[in-house]
């Protein structure tokens, strides 16, 4: 999987996964599609964030390793 498509997959799945949640507790469409696209927007950006650290913590163990 390409490194750009998976923070839009891991979003895209937490924003249905909201808007699923929401349904069941019989909330507007219309709200429940904004609370999906705020999680889906989270999604995004933390899983942007954990591939970071994932990176720096490679990177930081690599270093550390050859000292």
């Amino acid at each position: 999987m390409k490194k750009q498509l998976r923070p839009w997959l891991e979003g895209l799945a937490v924003g249905c996964v909201f808007i699923s949640i929401t349904m069941l507790f019989q909330i507007p469409l219309y709200m429940s599609f904004i609370i999906g696209a705020l999680a889906a927007l989270g999604g995004y950006r933390n899983s942007i964030k954990m591939d970071r650290a994932k990176n720096d913590k490679k990177t930081d163990s690599s270093t550390s390793d050859s000292e």
